[in-house]
């Protein structure tokens, strides 16, 4: 047992955190088949071996998030980690990289496709790619 003020670090004794995210229900880019099973099964693993036992919010994957869902998601979930946790973060579903940075695109990325210059196309992906990225 830990003295007091001191912690633990002994795997059985950390809490285990995953945040699981999964889209796969694009509404303008296409549809992907497997996000959302991955992340269901991932998920059944992780339980398996201990992850998000006493975590009622994280008990299950977020699939087919829009870009206010996630940041809510993502800030909640990074406010509940705590030193010594055990965190992994998973996502399945379409990214982009643009001026080496990455991005992971919500669901309701919006729809380059009805743009027709290229330039527009690629502000309009960059700017909701920033919007999604800051915090509101």
């Amino acid at each position: 047992m830990a003295a007091k003020g001191t912690s633990d670090n002994t795997p059985g004794k950390r809490r285990k955190l995953a945040l699981i995210i999964g889209i796969g229900d694009y509404k303008h880019v296409n549809e992907l088949k497997n996000p959302a099973n991955d992340a269901k099964q991932l998920s059944s693993l992780l339980k398996r071996i201990g992850f998000n036992t006493d975590q009622l919010q994280w008990d299950n994957p977020q699939l087919d998030k829009t870009c206010k869902q996630m940041k809510h998601v993502l800030i909640e979930f990074e406010d509940s980690i705590k030193p010594n946790d055990i965190v992994l973060f998973y996502f399945a579903g379409h990214g982009v990289q643009w001026e080496d940075q990455n991005y992971l695109l919500p669901a309701d990325v919006p729809d380059i496709n009805t743009i027709n210059s290229e330039k527009e196309k690629a502000d309009t992906l960059k700017n909701a790619c920033h919007q999604c990225t800051r915090c509101s």
